[in-house]
């Protein structure tokens, strides 16, 4: 199976330095926007959006989701693929 992130992004939202709810409702709004089997990258530096709110919203909608844990300088950032 072809990893989500070594696919084309249709659109990218860097959210760090938001907390919930705002990376949660950004994506939201972004989602509807992007055509089915398109991918959403979203980058947040906020460990319960990339560990439980956004997993939590791919479930619920049958989304598939790839999380990469990258660091960047001294601070922990996550870039959640998710899939239409």
């Amino acid at each position: 199976m072809v990893k989500l992130s070594e696919q084309p992004v249709a659109k990218t939202i860097d959210v760090k330095g938001q907390m919930c709810p705002y990376p949660i409702i950004n994506t939201k709004t972004e989602l509807p926007n992007l055509k089915e089997g398109e991918i959403l990258l979203v980058i947040t530096d906020n460990p319960p959006t990339a560990e439980e709110t956004l997993p939590r919203l791919c479930e619920i909608r049958k989304l598939q989701l790839e999380i990469i844990e990258k660091m960047e300088g001294d601070k922990k950032s996550w870039y959640c693929y998710i899939k239409k």
